[in-house]
């Protein structure tokens, strides 16, 4: 154990010293962004209710994790320690190691169900896998949470196979608190419940339903009762809001995330995987929660990846057990070994090839450094964010460490809009600001328009995009490959 801790170790320090940046909108702006302007002593998306006025409404967001990390900002600013990058390598270093649970947890399951050996090998792809180092690091919910689930189905696991209360009602603690973290997780929560009631368990079921109220009563209850009023106002906000944004963001076909598994666990290995899950449905208490999350997300029409990432470890860690013990008691298999040796050395070729690559991605690079950047013209008078061709993506004010500003979104549906209008309806017109202009596509001509509309345009300087953002850009053009121009605008006298 103490060997595969290392082993997954020394990716999750790699990718927390030399991984910034952030992964996608939620994992940044939803924790990141928000934490840190409270710790500003600002509310820069307005969750807080004093800060809404008004009839103040709740926003639909958990409390908890971004609550953490407001009072690990606040603790190491109270110390001198405000640079961005290095409260960040702090933030990616605790989340690595928290992320180590779930490989030792892994192995810890895999060898209840099948033995030393084949939990050594399940949990050296846990460690290993090329996109776990990333994501472990990052600030996605959808992770952070999974630590949690783990150590409540290792007690799941203990549960079935004992009698008594006490291990169901410990579970249900566990993944409670993995309902404080990430919401969505309850349609897990509600799996092992259905298994004991099916197995007759009545005692254990009733625990277990105890113990997963317990911490959203004592944590999620009274955060709420704190800020609102009334106890689990954000969850029914939650609630309500997806409810009413089913096809908000997207529709994709129920199987969109059978094909995310088989991609992520690298075939043939993946469909190995899925294959042993299918055909062996035990234990029960955690193979019906994982398949209930499976099958509740894919019947909900809004598909984002990053939602079934909660049970992609205890997907694995079932299936491939499952897989394994049938593959050794399987005479075809024993007679065509040299198969799946085959099958094993091209998934750790080619997972060994993108390790360092994933491990070592500076996601959303060039946003990032444009804010660094812009970190020595503080005060910033205002800024504009120009796209001719999409609506702008928000910059990352954590990076500037400025919030007292207004940000001006300048999409092609503003084209027609006259910018020293636009700062005189703010009122911020006739001072400096500051322009991020987003691709290089008719650069001379958008800054001509600054110049008209308002005064002359000061080229500071330029953010490239990330190794990956180019690769995942030449892939497929679709993808924008995001080079930021960053310049100073000064009104005409």
């Amino acid at each position: 154990m103490r060997w595969l801790t290392l082993v997954a170790l020394l990716p999750r320090l790699l990718a927390a010293f030399f991984s910034p940046g952030y992964f996608a909108h939620d994992d940044h702006f939803l924790v990141i962004e928000a934490a840190g302007s409270w710790a500003d002593g600002f509310d820069y998306n307005h969750w807080l209710p004093w800060n809404q006025g008004g009839s103040p409404t709740p926003t639909g967001h958990s409390f908890f994790y971004v609550g953490l990390h407001y009072l690990l900002f606040a603790f190491l600013k109270a110390f001198g320690l405000s640079d961005p990058r290095a409260l960040m390598v702090i933030v990616r270093l605790m989340h690595a190691i928290w992320s180590l649970i779930t490989v030792r947890v892994g192995f810890r399951m895999a060898e209840r169900l099948a033995g030393p050996v084949i939990a050594w090998r399940a949990g050296l792809f846990l460690a290993l896998f090329c996109f776990m180092p990333f994501l472990s690091v990052r600030n996605l919910v959808e992770v952070a949470c999974i630590p949690f689930l783990m150590l409540g189905c290792l007690k799941l696991l203990k549960s079935e196979q004992q009698e008594g209360w006490r291990p169901a009602m410990i579970a249900g603690l566990w993944i409670g608190m993995a309902m404080n973290v990430r919401f969505q997780t309850i349609f897990f929560a509600a799996g092992p419940g259905l298994a004991y009631l099916l197995m007759q368990r009545w005692k254990q079921a009733f625990a277990y339903g105890a113990g997963v109220l317990l911490p959203l009563l004592v944590v999620q209850g009274l955060i709420d009762l704190f800020l609102w009023g009334r106890p689990w106002a954000e969850v029914t906000q939650y609630v309500l809001y997806n409810l009413a944004n089913t096809t908000t963001y997207g529709v994709l076909p129920w199987y969109n995330y059978l094909l995310l598994i088989t991609g992520l666990l690298i075939p043939p290995l993946s469909l190995a995987v899925i294959f042993g899950f299918v055909r062996r449905p035990k234990p029960l208490v955690i193979w019906l929660p994982v398949l209930l999350f499976i099958a509740v997300h894919s019947y909900f029409p809004n598909k984002q990846e990053r939602f079934i990432l909660p049970i992609v470890p205890l997907l694995f860690v079932l299936g491939y057990a499952s897989w394994e013990q049938w593959r050794g008691a399987s005479g075809w298999w024993q007679a065509r070994s040299g198969l799946w040796r085959g099958s094993l050395l091209f998934v750790w070729g080619l997972n060994l090839l993108l390790l360092p690559i994933v491990s070592t991605t500076y996601s959303k690079r060039s946003r990032v450094e444009a804010m660094i950047a812009l970190r020595s013209e503080r005060p910033l008078g205002g800024l504009i964010v120009q796209d001719s061709e999409e609506a702008p993506a928000m910059p990352p004010l954590f990076y500037l460490g400025q919030w007292d500003m207004g940000v001006f979104p300048l999409g092609p549906d503003e084209a027609g809009t006259d910018i020293r209008e636009l700062l005189l309806k703010h009122g911020v017109s006739g001072r400096d600001h500051h322009v991020l202009f987003i691709g290089e596509d008719g650069l001379a001509e958008r800054v001509s328009r600054f110049e008209r509309q308002y005064g002359p345009v000061r080229i500071l300087g330029r953010a490239e995009p990330g190794f990956i953002d180019r690769v995942v850009h030449w892939l497929n053009p679709v993808n924008r490959n995001e080079i930021i121009i960053f310049a100073r605008v000064s009104p005409r006298p």
